[in-house]
């Protein structure tokens, strides 16, 4: 895998700084190859809705719920005790550690692509691996999605918050950092693709929640899946969007 110096430079890891410390220099492990299971990288900048994707994708019966399972933490949970030393070979516990079916779907940002791709794995898995790049078109709403995450810390419906939304506060520089950040990614994800001729298959969250069947139809195209029926009715988390999101809409509009 090709990986521009621009692009490195451009975003910092945090999972690979801390696998690096516990395995050493990243980088292709001799010998390895991956598991035989297809596998499906749901490309995401946070708050585009990629959780509601993952669960979505789970509910057609063809895909286990995608998770961030790349996050240093959850590498190290199931490495350490296993004794494994690198990321290739925690890579392969993957398929006994999620519920697949000839598949296994995991979460990845571009940082974490790049730290795939260091580890060989990437390479490995040439012909077998898909990309869905998420993305979600209202970015000033992602972004302030991300502002109030951060500091009421529900990133889903599924997790509580002792945060009143009363004591939540509207900071606009922090929204536009969000909104540069929340570009940046996306723009590393296509000279990602771009640099390695890879074609990935695009999703916009409110493509999702106009018509989820019409949306993933290109995903089971491309994987040569039958159709796939995702039933939304299923997924167990909801929307998160209230009156501060649309207030601080408001706000930041009315005053730029």
């Amino acid at each position: 895998m090709n990986i521009p110096p621009l692009l490195r430079s451009a975003i910092a890891s945090p999972h690979s700084a801390v696998l690096t410390q516990t395995f050493g220099q990243l980088q292709p492990e001799r010998g390895w190859a991956p598991p035989d299971v297809d596998v499906l990288f749901l490309c995401f900048t946070n708050r585009c809705g990629s959780n509601y994707l993952g669960y979505l994708l789970a509910t057609t019966g063809a895909f286990n719920a995608a998770g961030e399972f790349f996050n240093a933490p959850t590498v190290l949970e199931h490495a350490v005790p296993r004794g494994l030393r690198s990321l290739p070979a925690y890579f392969s516990t993957l398929s006994s550690l999620v519920a697949q079916y000839g598949r296994i779907a995991a979460k990845a940002s571009i940082d974490q692509l790049v730290m795939l791709a260091d580890a060989g794995i990437l390479d490995a898995l040439r012909g077998r691996a898909t990309y869905l790049l998420m993305e979600r078109r209202d970015r000033l709403g992602q972004a302030i999605s991300r502002v109030i995450a951060a500091q009421n810390l529900r990133w889903t419906t599924a997790q509580t918050s002792h945060v009143p939304d009363s004591a939540l506060v509207f900071d606009r520089a922090w929204i536009n950092r969000e909104v540069a950040e929340i570009a940046v990614s996306n723009a590393a994800f296509s000279q990602f693709f771009s640099v390695n001729g890879i074609e990935p298959v695009r999703v916009t969250y409110e493509g999702l929640l106009a018509d989820a069947k019409a949306a993933l139809g290109p995903l089971a195209a491309k994987m040569g899946l039958p159709e796939l029926s995702p039933q939304p009715e299923k997924v167990p988390i909801n929307r998160q969007s209230n009156a501060v999101n649309a207030a601080w809409r408001r706000a930041y509009l009315e005053n730029s």
